[in-house]
């Protein structure tokens, strides 16, 4: 069951994104901290701010260095299950 927030919330928390953003690191931060002030749940006011401002066309340079480890963790899971596929291939089985 969805919680209705009035139109004067969805548009303070919008405003004070716009206001605070370069306060933290990320997106999804900003919105967490404003949620936790309306007692929104974080998605809540993550889908306010991306109907309003549309969603993040690239990586911010602050979500860069998670977004390279996330991309080299999974670059390792691929590479580890090709070995292990290219192995049972050259076994038989």
């Amino acid at each position: 069951m969805s919680r209705g927030y009035t139109d004067s919330t969805r548009t303070w928390a919008i405003h004070t994104y716009r206001q605070t953003r370069d306060q933290y690191r990320s997106r999804l931060e900003c919105c967490a901290a404003i949620a936790a002030d309306v007692g929104a749940h974080t998605n809540t006011v993550v889908r306010w701010v991306n109907d309003e401002l549309g969603r993040p066309r690239v990586v911010s340079e602050e979500d860069l260095p998670q977004r390279v480890r996330d991309l080299e963790s999974e670059v390792r899971r691929l590479r580890q299950a090709n070995r292990e596929l290219s192995e049972r291939i050259s076994l038989g089985t």
